[in-house]
């Protein structure tokens, strides 16, 4: 693997004061080569959008941010907040999970666009509209000339999430953040969008960290999978090795609840229980309630990211029993 364009160590995210804050990320360590695709999955509640959120230091106010995110070198979190705008979108660029709410219904797309430009590249109007036009071609836009003036509530939701990934494309970023790209998306435009940033990742070299729950898009364009589990780590390992060997309990349960083409299953696996709100886990392993080969050892203290194949990190006591 190359050098890591992005570099997360100990990362960790509370919300609240006094002596027991709520800790919605908790102390997680992850990198993202050059031209590499991670993602990011996991159950609502994970920690997935927070973690995504935070390498902009787009968290809410109020929240604690500690540890390091070090991209080309620079450690963003020790970065004055004057500097961030310089890096939003020319350095790294995000595609926002609800397009909607993400766009100003106010702008044309072509505005919009525009704007991304403007702000961080110093060139005169009619090449800013080449470039635009040059982008909604690259998103797959059907007829971008006439486009240009349409305004957001004027298109589907497809549509919408090709304009935001022109937006996030504009300044040509090094990394692309997509948080949950295709939600609430038809299985074609699903395809469809997941087709484009391959492309943009093709032409641009770019790195893309992708925000899922959905492990078809993983499968379909990761390299590597970070699996989250209420604010931590639980697996880390290439795409391949995850697919073939899951090793956590959570991850197993999550592949075993994917429907497949030849399933005969009346039911869906289902794993039992659901994420436990931040802070009710105050020690331990926090799948353990879930868990069908918890022990004794899980509900005192938390397993450390073990590597038991290159590249391939599991956090849990009964992997490193059967390992032993």
């Amino acid at each position: 693997m190359s050098e890591a364009l992005l570099d997360i160590k100990d990362l960790t995210i509370e919300f609240g004061s006094g002596s027991q804050p709520l800790r919605v990320v908790d102390n997680i360590s992850f990198a993202v080569s050059l031209g590499e695709t991670v993602g990011i999955v996991g159950e609502s509640g994970s920690g997935k959008s927070m973690t995504a959120l935070s390498v902009l230091r787009l968290v809410p106010e109020g929240a604690r941010v500690s540890g390091q995110i070090i991209f080309e070198g620079r450690d963003l979190l020790k970065l004055p907040k004057r500097e961030m705008p310089a890096i939003r979108g020319k350095e790294i660029g995000m595609i926002f999970q609800e397009p909607m709410s993400s766009l100003n219904p106010l702008m044309t797309i072509g505005d919009q666009i525009d704007e991304a430009i403007r702000l961080h590249e110093d060139i005169p109007a009619p090449e800013r509209r080449k470039r635009v036009l040059a982008l909604l071609r690259l998103v797959g836009m059907p007829d971008p000339e006439n486009r240009l003036s349409a305004y957001p509530d004027q298109f589907s939701g497809g549509m919408r999430q090709r304009v935001m990934a022109a937006i996030a494309m504009a300044c040509n970023p090094k990394l692309l953040i997509a948080d949950e790209p295709t939600t609430a998306l038809d299985v074609t435009i699903q395809a469809q969008v997941l087709a484009m940033m391959l492309d943009i990742r093709a032409r641009f070299n770019s790195s893309i960290l992708l925000i899922t729950h959905d492990l078809g898009v993983v499968a379909e364009i990761c390299e590597r999978v970070v699996v989250m589990y209420a604010g931590r780590i639980l697996e880390d390992a290439d795409a391949r090795s995850l697919f073939s060997n899951a090793r956590h309990p959570y991850t197993q349960g999550l592949l075993r609840s994917v429907p497949t083409l030849n399933d005969t299953r009346k039911r869906l696996y289902q794993i039992p229980g659901s994420v436990p709100p931040a802070g009710t886990i105050k020690a331990g392993c926090p799948f353990r309630p879930r868990c069908s080969v918890r022990m004794e050892r899980c509900a005192v203290e938390m397993p450390p990211l073990r590597t038991y194949d290159p590249g391939h990190r599991v956090a849990c006591w009964a992997t490193a029993e059967a390992a032993a």
